[in-house]
């Protein structure tokens, strides 16, 4: 019991101190934001410009070619 105690335990230590020494904390709130803000432009673009049909029509086409569909 001794053993498999210390094991976890060192297993843990060595856990927590790689997670301390990363240096990238990940994606911060204004990050995730403006990812958020160019995703929406990108949809008020595409339906602005009328691209969600042509888009549409030309992925059906396609999809009829290689389907051979008619």
């Amino acid at each position: 019991m001794t053993k498999a105690y210390i094991a976890i335990n060192m297993w843990s230590n060595t856990i927590v101190s790689k997670m301390r020494e990363r240096h990238d904390r990940g994606a911060s709130v204004v990050e995730y934001a403006g990812l958020v803000v160019i995703i929406a432009l990108i949809v008020v673009a595409v339906k602005g410009l009328n691209l969600d049909t042509a888009i549409s029509t030309a992925i059906n086409g396609a999809v009829q070619r290689i389907t051979g569909g008619g």
